[in-house]
């Protein structure tokens, strides 16, 4: 797939971008929603879009940085320059680019570069999930009291009156941990670790969609709709899907 070597491409560019910035002196500026941004996410961005149109000019983008014209294309590339900026600024390496192919409104391939983790994640539609070259699938764990949960910013599940909820489920479990999202969906991908409780942005997500899906996992919302627009996502390894679900379920 064309898009798909494009997009691999162009996330390796963008990671390169992301690695001279990490652990400089960067400005970090704060957006209207008071999230950090830094001239590493603009950079970012414009590179991941620049080598993107010279072989797709047509397609539309959606992207965090920045806006951009809306075209007639079935294809939307849905971009995260850099997904983790807080760990980013405070010299963690647990932050990457992601890029989403989304073709009449479903994801149809993926990419996650994490430059200083050396992890390249990256799937397309029917053709399985690769981390560093190697093909991967989700774990076979079948109960909630066998799973291990990682999960990111859970701020929003709180502010949501999610929380209660939240806890109920990690107290069903095996184990957690507060990994930084974009790690945690290739390890769900890995089979390391097998559920996801996430709060994300459509360009958080995207591409982790299709590279939880193509290694056997299932994402949706809390309401079991799959869908990267919610702003509340379960991702696992499938099995317990249905009971992770029936924990958050509508409020």
């Amino acid at each position: 797939m064309k898009e798909l070597e494009v997009a691999i491409k162009a996330a390796k560019e963008s990671g390169k971008i992301l690695s001279k910035y990490f652990r400089t002196n960067l400005k970090v500026d704060r957006k209207s929603d008071k999230s950090p941004v830094t001239i590493a996410d603009k950079e970012s961005e414009n590179e991941i879009v620049s080598i993107i149109k010279e072989s797709f000019p047509e397609h539309n983008f959606l992207g965090e940085e920045f806006s951009y014209e809306k075209t007639k294309s079935e294809f939307t590339w849905i971009i995260d320059p850099l997904d983790g900026t807080k760990c980013f600024v405070h010299g963690l390496p647990f932050f990457g680019n992601c890029i989403g192919l989304e073709k009449n409104g479903k994801i149809v391939a993926g990419v996650i570069n994490m430059p200083e983790m050396g992890t390249l994640a990256f799937a397309e539609k029917s053709g399985g999930t690769f981390v560093n070259g190697k093909k991967v699938k989700v774990s076979d764990v079948g109960t909630l009291e066998d799973a291990y949960v990682v999960f990111g910013d859970v701020d929003e599940l709180f502010r949501n009156n999610y929380g209660n909820r939240f806890l109920q489920l990690l107290g069903k479990c095996q184990g957690h941990r507060g990994y930084a999202d974009t790690l945690g969906y290739i390890l769900l991908a890995q089979g390391y670790v097998d559920i996801l409780i996430d709060g994300p942005k459509p360009w958080d997500v995207a591409a982790a969609k299709i590279i939880v899906e193509e290694a056997g996992g299932k994402f949706t919302d809390f309401e079991g709709k799959s869908t990267i627009y919610s702003d509340h996502t379960i991702a696992t390894n499938g099995k317990i899907h249905k009971n992770v679900v029936d924990i958050f379920g509508k409020i």
